[in-house]
């Protein structure tokens, strides 16, 4: 689409003045007028572009919102948005250019009736075992779809909407006004018909004439696995319907991910605490421990291990949205302190503490803090 350029038009600089303007202006007009040139289509659509031009440029104000919007100097950036004059006079002026060829059908307003159908926000819960794998579910959702009686014509079946005597169904009334450069004509939407040109004098009675009723869905859908807390799905056209030619509205589903008693989620990885007696720390150990899948993991504890330390299990975590694998399993390691001793148990650490020099909790030195880990 190429992009117009108004000062090319008038053959002026973008900087000229409103002086040069208006001087360009009566030099084309004188030259291509029709009076002057019958029979030439061609100086006569000229003609037609130079006075739209100046009607434009020669107005500060719509200069300035053309400057914006328009080529604004040799080389300069083009906004695509304008592909003919007559897409410039109708942004400008909101209607036609005498009918002739700056007429455009193309900005015709839209069915009164039309809008563009509402979207549905539904909510599906899961447990975190759940997002391990992917979900087949099904919703059950009420929204409004075109009227089975009169399927979106909004007039009672039977019945015909009659065309706008006003507008006489073209939904646009011309009006016409003169301005030093001559008479100019401009083009609105109907007041009586409201642009679509047509009237409905028996509205649909099972729609009430909004041409839409509401109806229960049932929907399938399928939840990726590793899908997060908080998730939005769009589900498009959905959603109720639209009216008078408008698109229908889109199903969002909100995916609600209840909390685990034992995991944590940080993305795709999963953390969770791992609870060590103290010999187990001192020595060493292998345990088994419980995933979220159900299936027992086998972790290696290396001796000498301290509370606080993290142990990751690669790929033990959530899959991941894009499919490239899944996040890990982080399991920090927590002191598990009896809370009650036996007899032989209080003797052995009391050996211990012996064995260490330790003679008891107010004895020796002060002890230096050290600062928590935290995942």
């Amino acid at each position: 689409m190429m992009t117009v350029d108004l000062y090319k038009i008038l053959e002026v600089s973008p900087n000229a003045s409103q002086e040069d303007i208006k001087g360009a202006y009566r030099r084309l007009a004188h030259k291509c007028h029709p009076d002057h040139n019958p029979g030439n289509a061609e100086l006569e659509e000229r003609f037609k572009h130079v006075t739209m031009a100046y009607e434009i440029l020669s107005d500060p104000s719509k200069r300035a919102q053309y400057d914006q919007f328009g080529t604004v100097r040799p080389g300069g950036v083009g906004f695509d948005r304008f592909g003919s004059v007559a897409d410039i006079f109708e942004f400008f002026f909101g209607g036609g250019f005498g009918g002739g060829p700056f007429a455009s059908s193309r900005h015709r307003p839209r069915d009164p009736a039309y809008s563009e159908g509402e979207d549905i926000v539904e909510t599906i819960t899961f447990g975190l075992k759940d997002v391990l794998t992917e979900q087949q579910v099904t919703i059950k959702a009420r929204r409004l779809e075109p009227c089975p009686e009169c399927h979106g014509s909004r007039a009672e079946p039977g019945t015909q909407p009659t065309t706008c005597q006003q507008c006489r169904g073209s939904g646009m009334v011309s009006s016409t006004r003169q301005t030093f450069l001559g008479v100019f004509s401009t083009a609105a939407p109907c007041p009586v018909c409201r642009g679509s040109g047509q009237m409905i004098e028996s509205p649909c009675k099972a729609c009430r004439g909004t041409g839409v009723t509401a109806r229960d869905r049932v929907v399938d859908v399928t939840i990726p696995a590793g899908v997060g807390n908080g998730t939005v799905m769009r589900l498009a056209g959905s959603g109720n319907a639209g009216t008078g030619g408008g698109r229908n509205g889109d199903m969002l589903l909100r995916v609600r991910v209840s909390p685990d008693p034992v995991f944590e989620v940080d993305g795709p990885d999963l953390l969770a605490k791992l609870p060590m007696a103290y010999p187990e720390l001192v020595l060493g150990a292998d345990v088994v421990v419980k995933h979220l899948s159900g299936d027992n993991v086998r972790v290696k504890v290396p001796r000498g291990t301290q509370p606080g330390d993290v142990i990751t299990l690669r790929s033990q975590g959530l899959p991941r949205l894009t499919g490239a694998g899944s996040g890990d399993l982080h399991l920090q390691v927590e002191l598990d302190m009896p809370r009650k001793l036996s007899r032989n148990e209080k003797q052995l650490l009391t050996s211990l503490l012996e064995l260490n020099g330790k003679k008891g909790a107010h004895a020796g030195k002060p002890r230096k803090l050290r600062k928590p880990q935290i995942i």
